[in-house]
């Protein structure tokens, strides 16, 4: 099958990329003028000389007895991030050592969590990665009074220590709460947390929540940035798994093009789109995208990846009939995995391969490939046994030896057994007397202390209550909008919460708001949010009663109409679309106006399956918005359900195919 491995390969990447550096706090007590030149020389001397030549001049500052204790934790933060910058592992062990005696002459507070973050950024470049994330749920505990945009940086940096573990939904918990502490900040969360975040939805099949962040991290990252063309990766990755294939190419296309723009071109982007082009049947596109590919990894000297590509222009050149073709690239495909080495890749090679010669007649080849592949399987079955008897082997010997020593054990305790049985009855009798004479005592005082915890338990009680509720109501609502999120519409259209929805049809629709990442590059983020928040207050204006309305991520907004359909949908969307037309957005002083377009679809929620009714109506809204602002955008379009059965619309909807046999039908506005 086409090599796909490489659609998510960007998200790890950006995953498991460094920590974020830690802003340089200036302690409580700053050191004096001399000393904080002093600091400044010795980092400029870093970076101009390296930091070898400068080590012992901070060793020096970190261990003077005659200054505070927070200007040498100042000190040794600044060499911590000297030496990170240099990439220089000698300073490891000093680090930590200076770290341990500092810690304890430090008072728990900001400077103390500074501190032990930094020195938690080394456990990450030590590849101690649960000691990391240790140390840095203690910086967060210990940092309740640091700056909130350090605090956000914790949580970013613990979510990259668990991501190393493979702790996936962990990391995952963390960088939202980061994300949660910086959309506090005046500068907002990074453009690297937003595609962590993507990157890991990706892997956990949180899809929506991975197209909604990296696309917010492609319109932070902006045109010009290298990391940008990699993002669009991640983004077809995730459209891929929704089944939406058609926006997955123009993704990949769109990241291609400004990857050339940026005079980068890049090959994993190129095979991903020779990979959905073959899928979708487009053979001729895809054998060209995948040579346009090799070209790139033959430049770049990446033998591996040159390797993957003729393989898959073998297997296209196979499905176009061009079985020939196919059989000399399979065969350079395999010259490549010899010289580099690639066993595993070279074992998955030898099917198609061995296939193609026996459908050629070429059959002593493939009898000599089928003794090569035969050969190769029993060779990495026989390391991975051989690894596995020594792990065995391991765990016997030292199995072994725990008897052993237990036996020891057991036998030196029989004879002190008898030596200590007299004294320790001696002890026993004394310590009764002594109880007999202090159980009046600690009755009493067990009494008071048990009051005082009951009390502090109704306190915590009644404070976990609190916050269970907020936690509740936050977890089903947008924070900017107040609108329902994903979360807050799933549950209101499960059948054990009966509505408006669930008494009548419905309709979907998804809007979205126009070239809104415009605004957002000429007036920023915070004005950007200021038109979201007024859009939502028009939604709610033109919603009914018995309506549902959600900010479904980014600019998109979902809005679910109580007893609407078909018929409709004109009245229903124009609404909408004028009101928003006469409405005025107020930014810096100014009024800017505002468009938006809409897809709509009819769905019923009273059926046995209300969820996959609602899932079919938001995937052909979906179509249907993609299809008006591709016309042109301040627009709406509906597309309506006519084959009742939900087998026809299951994977990718191909709308002009259901169109054209009648299953859908368009209405436009």
């Amino acid at each position: 099958m086409i090599e796909r491995a490489r659609l998510i390969q960007a998200v790890v990447l950006v995953v498991l990329c460094g920590v974020l550096p830690v802003r340089a706090q200036e302690p409580a007590g700053a050191p004096a003028a001399a000393f904080d030149l002093q600091l400044a020389e010795l980092e400029a001397r870093a970076g101009a000389e390296g930091f070898a030549a400068v080590r012992a001049s901070f060793e020096t500052l970190i261990e003077r007895p005659d200054l505070p204790v927070e200007s040498r934790s100042l000190a040794l933060r600044r060499a911590i991030s000297a030496a990170r910058e240099a990439r220089d592992p000698g300073f490891h062990e000093p680090a930590e050592r200076f770290y341990r005696v500092l810690y304890d002459a430090l008072p728990a507070g900001p400077e103390r969590s500074n501190l032990t973050q930094h020195m938690a950024n080394i456990e990450i470049d030590r590849g101690r990665f649960a000691e990391a994330e240790a140390m840095y749920l203690q910086a967060d505990a210990e940092g309740a009074d640091r700056p909130l945009v350090d605090r956000a940086n914790l949580m970013t940096a613990l979510g990259v220590a668990r991501a190393q573990q493979g702790n996936l939904a962990e990391a995952l918990e963390a960088m939202l709460e980061g994300y949660a502490r910086y959309e506090r900040t005046e500068s907002g969360p990074s453009p690297n947390l937003l595609r962590n975040i993507g990157g890991l939805s990706i892997y956990l099949e949180d899809y929506e929540q991975a197209i909604e962040f990296t696309r917010r991290a492609i319109d932070a990252l902006g045109p010009d940035h290298p990391d940008t063309p990699g993002s669009y990766s991640n983004l077809a990755a995730a459209l891929v798994e929704l089944g939406r294939s058609d926006r997955a190419r123009s993704a990949l296309r769109e990241g291609i093009a400004i990857a050339d723009r940026q005079q980068r071109p890049n090959a994993s982007l190129l095979s991903n789109l020779g990979f959905l082009q073959f899928e979708g049947g487009d053979l001729d596109a895809a054998l060209a995208t995948f040579e346009r590919t090799a070209e790139l990894n033959r430049a770049a000297g990446d033998t591996g990846a040159l390797a993957i590509t003729f393989k898959n222009m073998g297997e296209v050149r196979v499905a176009m009939g061009l079985r020939e073709q196919g059989a000399e690239a399979f065969d350079r495909s395999l010259a490549l995995y010899r010289e580099a080495d690639i066993k595993p890749k070279r074992l998955e090679l030898y099917p198609p391969l061995v296939e193609n010669l026996e459908a050629l007649g070429r059959f002593p080849e493939a009898l000599e490939r089928m003794r090569e592949w035969q050969d190769l399987a029993a060779e990495l079955a026989s390391a991975d046994a051989q690894s596995r008897v020594a792990e065995l082997q391991t765990v016997f010997d030292l199995q072994q030896r725990e008897r052993e020593l237990s036996a020891l054990q057991a036998e030196r305790s029989r004879q002190r057994l008898v030596g200590w049985g007299l004294l320790v009855g001696l002890v026993v009798l004394a310590l009764f007397i002594l109880a007999l004479g202090r159980n009046l005592r600690l009755r009493t005082r067990a009494h008071r202390l048990l009051a005082e915890k009951n009390a502090e338990i109704d306190a915590q009680r009644e404070a976990l209550a609190r916050a269970n509720s907020l936690l509740h109501r936050l977890s089903h609502a947008d924070e900017l909008t107040g609108l329902d999120n994903r979360r807050g519409v799933h549950r209101r259209i499960t059948p054990d919460r009966p509505g408006p929805l669930q008494k009548d049809r419905a309709l979907a629709v998804l809007i979205d708001l126009d070239r809104f990442k415009q605004i957002n590059d000429r007036f920023g983020h915070p004005a950007g949010d200021r038109v979201l928040s007024r859009f939502a207050a028009i939604l709610r204006d033109v919603a009914g009663p018995g309506d549902v309305l959600a900010r479904w991520g980014g600019e998109e907004f979902l809005w679910l109409v109580a007893g609407a359909g078909p018929g409709e949908v004109a009245e229903v969307c124009n609404r909408l679309l004028e009101r928003v037309r006469a409405a005025r957005f107020d930014i810096e002083g100014r009024s800017i106006a505002v468009t938006c377009s809409l897809g709509c679809a009819p769905m019923d929620l009273r059926g046995d399956a209300p969820e996959d009714e609602f899932s079919i109506a938001l995937r052909l809204a979906d179509a249907a918005l993609y299809e008006a602002k591709q016309a042109g955008r301040d627009r709406w379009i509906a597309l309506d359900r006519k084959d009742p059965s939900r087998d026809a619309y299951t994977g990718a909807i191909d709308t002009g195919r259901l169109l054209d046999r009648g299953a859908l039908a368009r209405i436009e506005g």
